[in-house]
């Protein structure tokens, strides 16, 4: 059997490549409208016609020349793995970008194809794209994708069986012409892409001139130097920028040739309202009320919903089998405080579910509308205070998602000491959209105002930390990057309902067997009294430092696994009467900054070195124990016991 050809998913941030590739291989990858959705090269499998496909689906990429560590890795597999056939996914809304990132990818010589996206949006906005003209021009095949749930599936299959390698490329004058093909042949054959390759060199790419060196022997490493350093220096002029020049003056060419825009009239309501949600005055009010929209119905719709599958199935079953089985250990393994039915299914499915169901609605709508990116711009100021700039908000914002997923995103960061600081703060006060929603249950329980009262603390100490951490590590040059703003779009009620779906999905797969295993293992633990003799031992901490009571043990031995289920325990503890207002607070607070679950820390080590990593997730730990009991005795002397 014939290996399988490759498919590469190339293009700018948030520009479609995962929706082309839930295309090709038929399966389910998370979509949003913001950029570093995709923070890790995905692969999957597909069938077209005869043939069978590897399909790469890469984080963005502005440009083959680097600017960022993760933006080397995209360039590395285009050399190293040298796909058969590379998709390039471009946003129809702003092609003229897309189409400078075209123009290097055609010095590859590489069978290329372009997936134009959101092409309805952009005739909506008075940009009108002849496809075939554009096609013409590139000469290979462009293929229009309307919208999310468009899924033109038999367009880009046949493409991809008839790509093959373009023959347009970049004019570029004689002489620079001259001193790539010079270097080229200064490359033995085994080089991959070798005029893209001398292109680079003579461009002095220092992150490509790394790769090259061990790509050469000794003999053609001389080569090649003394090929570039001698047509650098015979060249009439800045050789970098008069390429640069080259690029773009073609890209510019390209829209003349197939892309025409109306008149711009009045703003409409979506540039509006990007513009309101960043507004310095303005966009904290819109804040607020989508975090109190998202509160309320989690609060009440979702708590009627559990209340629902609690008197449907339950109780009903509770009961059942407390009256069908004899006092003693079968009854409490299965429907005890710790049983695997109460503590381990029932808790994840009638109690969290209904939680999560209602928090990834909302949270998708935000993801989806575009709101995201425009709320890093808002809270630009406040982080900047404590030492990041625009490029690494970013992952903050998208920690309220998934904390390991936004660790991972801090790689593109320039400065050590940006990526240090942005990584200690995902991991320390931020809730991924789980535990914040499930969070939000707890504390409706107990009022609105002991909600603003957690997360304002959150907040205040977030912004502590950063500060403290910014005077601590000495400075470093920082990036005044910040990603190109998405459109605000109508949400696509399908596409949202389908995301959703999905995350629970991967909910249920992942953390219910965490419930199930946390339920067996506290059971064991009491059991054999290894649960009193840690209760007793943290009891000094616990109790006299934190003010709670000693069962909030089992909810930190949870939040080492997995903060959702932590969260779930801590909530029935609620329900029961177990914990005081006050102590619901602090239990909030407390579980939030406690040790990241274990998928966090692993990427911490991943980015930072396991020594580093180590070290972040003890200071974590110990902060967050000496906050929360200050926050105790505040509340404590402020509201009273």
């Amino acid at each position: 059997m014939s290996a399988a050809k490759r498919i590469a998913l190339v293009g700018l941030p948030n520009t479609g490549k995962t929706h082309v590739f839930n295309v090709l291989t038929g399966g389910y990858r998370i979509v949003a409208n913001y950029p570093h959705t995709t923070v890790e090269t995905e692969r999957g499998r597909c069938r077209i016609g005869d043939a069978d496909y590897e399909v790469f689906d890469t984080p963005g990429i502005h440009s083959l020349y680097i600017h960022s560590e993760e933006e080397i890795a995209i360039r590395d597999l285009l050399f190293c793995e040298k796909p058969d056939i590379i998709v390039q996914c471009i946003d129809a809304t702003h092609i003229r970008q897309s189409l400078a990132l075209t123009a290097e990818l055609l010095g590859l010589k590489a069978p290329l194809i372009v997936c134009l996206n959101a092409f309805d949006e952009a005739r909506r906005n008075g940009i009108r794209i002849d496809v075939q003209a554009l096609a013409r021009f590139l000469d290979m095949p462009v293929v229009p994708i309307k919208g999310v749930d468009d899924r033109p599936a038999q367009a880009l299959h046949h493409a991809i069986q008839t790509a093959g390698a373009g023959t347009k490329q970049v004019e570029y004058d004689q002489q620079i012409t001259g001193a790539i093909h010079r270097v080229a042949r200064a490359f033995p054959d085994t080089v991959p892409y070798r005029e893209k390759a001398a292109l680079l060199l003579l461009l002095r790419d220092r992150s490509f001139a790394g790769s090259a060196d061990a790509m050469l022997d000794d003999a053609a490493r001389e080569r090649v130097r003394v090929e570039v350093k001698a047509s650098r220096d015979t060249y009439p002029g800045n050789i970098a920028r008069a390429i640069s020049a080259c690029e773009s003056n073609w890209a510019d060419t390209a829209c003349e040739a197939a892309v025409t825009r109306r008149h711009a009239g009045r703003a409409r309501f979506s540039e509006v309202f990007a513009r309101l949600c960043r507004h310095p005055v303005f966009g904290f009010p819109i804040l607020a009320f989508f975090v109190t929209l998202m509160y309320f119905a989690v609060v009440h719709v979702a708590g009627a919903l559990e209340g629902l599958l609690s008197s449907m199935i339950v109780d009903p079953v509770v009961n059942a089998l407390a009256a069908a089985l004899p006092d003693g250990l079968l009854e409490d393994a299965l429907v005890g405080h710790y049983g695997l039915l109460t503590l381990g299914v029932f808790n994840a499915f009638c109690t969290v579910l209904p939680i999560l169901t209602v928090f990834f609605l909302i949270f998708g709508l935000l993801e989806d509308i575009g709101y995201i990116p425009n709320l890093v711009v808002l809270t630009k100021r406040v982080f900047e205070k404590a030492g990041l700039t625009g490029r690494s908000i970013m992952p903050l914002v998208l920690g309220f998602g998934c904390k390991t997923m936004a660790t991972l995103t801090t790689r593109g960061l320039p400065s050590r000491k940006e990526k240090f600081i942005a990584i200690y703060l995902i991991a320390f006060a931020i809730p991924c959209s789980a535990q914040l929603g499930i969070d939000m249950a707890i504390l409706g329980r107990v009022g609105f105002k002991a909600f603003l009262i957690a997360y304002g603390t959150l907040v205040l100490v977030e912004i502590a930390a950063g500060v403290i951490l910014d005077k601590l590590i000495p400075d470093e040059a920082r990036s005044d990057f910040i990603e190109q703003l998405p459109p605000i779009r109508m949400p696509n009620l399908k596409a949202l309902l389908n995301k959703t779906y999905h995350r629970l999905y991967w909910f249920l797969k992942e953390a219910v067997p965490i419930f199930v295993i946390a339920a067996v293992a506290l059971f064991g633990m009491e059991a054999v009294g290894l649960l009193d003799i840690l209760k007793v031992a943290l009891e000094p901490v616990v109790v006299a430092w934190l003010g709670l009571p000693l069962d909030i043990v089992d909810v930190l031995i949870l939040t080492i696994a997995r903060h959702e289920a932590a969260a779930g325990l801590l909530l029935r503890m609620v329900d029961s009467g177990g914990l005081t207002y006050i102590q619901s607070i602090v239990a909030v607070v407390i579980t939030t900054m406690f040790v990241p679950c274990f998928a966090n820390i692993v990427a911490i080590c991943k980015e930072l070195g396991v020594r580093a990593g180590i070290g972040m997730t003890l200071a974590i730990n110990v902060s967050s124990f000496v906050l929360a009991g200050i926050l105790s005795k505040i509340l404590l002397a402020t509201i009273g016991g």
